[in-house]
């Protein structure tokens, strides 16, 4: 058996949670992962042992004497040239075939009562869509009164065009409820829910919605595994590497197919999107 060390933040976890049953074949049996992100991999049928890197040393006997210990990182790959996903980057370095349905999985059933409640408690409706337009911030080591801090702010869509966007959701329907997908010292909009949840938790409340909208950050790696669509808004990143087809990918010049040419990560007009038109994608995926 082996170890898989995964490192990275939320989103590189659950790409790379797309390899794990392909690893469990090529590896006949089960592997271990160690990380920082422990409940991506939770319940997972093809992982035996998931560590928190946090808590466990590297050197814990359950990894030590194990067949091998194997590292990668996209980021230090052909990756950073462009026009290769995140999934296919690691399924490069680890020597599997890649395929384009590869998709992120986790297994967070056990929680689904624990979120009924959790919902019913906040008075949150059981029709609800998620948005999320800030990210960036570690999920780990977040504790309350912690200021904001985002190494990537090109990737955030900015608060005053979110809240014309979620004016517009409520306004739609004044029987759903818009959830936003943030830590509590991220922007929190006017007019929305919030919820506090591990991992586990938001992945539950994800599969029970009717769509979402976001940025590249959690949501958008959550998406697949839950199974729900959406629009998603890209600003310094590219949506080719970081996005999935199924939902409505755009920046401010273009849509869907990726274009390279004129692309600057560092023009913050990427992000200037109008909010009419991400509410009529998103009306019209419905």
């Amino acid at each position: 058996m082996k170890t898989y060390v995964v490192e990275g933040g939320v989103g590189k976890c659950l790409a790379f949670s797309a390899l794990v049953d392909d690893l469990a074949k090529q590896d006949e049996g089960n592997v271990q992962i160690y990380t920082p992100y422990h409940e991506v991999f939770g319940n997972n049928p093809k992982v035996k042992m998931v560590f928190d890197s946090q808590t466990i040393p590297l050197t814990d006997n359950r990894i030590t004497n194990c067949e091998d210990i194997i590292f990668c990182e996209p980021y230090k790959s052909k990756f950073i040239c462009g026009g290769i996903h995140l999934i296919e980057s690691y399924c490069n370095l680890l020597g599997i075939k890649y395929r384009e349905e590869m998709r992120p999985k986790m297994f967070t059933d056990h929680v689904r009562k624990d979120v009924d409640a959790m919902l019913d408690k906040g008075a949150i409706k059981r029709r609800y869509v998620l948005v999320q337009f800030s990210g960036g911030q570690p999920y780990i080591g977040y504790h309350q009164g912690a200021q904001y801090s985002n190494g990537d702010m090109g990737r955030n869509y900015h608060p005053y065009l979110a809240q014309q966007l979620v004016n517009q959701l409520l306004e739609d329907d004044k029987n759903r409820d818009v959830i936003q997908f943030a830590l509590p010292n991220e922007p929190i909009l006017h007019g929305v829910k919030t919820i506090t949840s591990g991992l586990a938790g938001w992945h539950e409340v994800a599969k029970n919605s009717e769509g979402f909208i976001g940025i590249d950050s959690c949501l958008n790696h959550f998406a697949p595994s839950a199974g729900i669509k959406g629009v998603v808004l890209w600003g310094s990143t590219r949506f080719n590497q970081y996005g999935y087809p199924e939902n409505k990918n755009l920046n401010a010049y273009c849509e869907d197919k990726w274009q390279e040419e004129g692309f600057s990560p560092l023009d913050p007009r990427n992000m200037m999107i109008d909010p009419i038109r991400v509410f009529k994608l998103y009306k019209d995926m419905q």
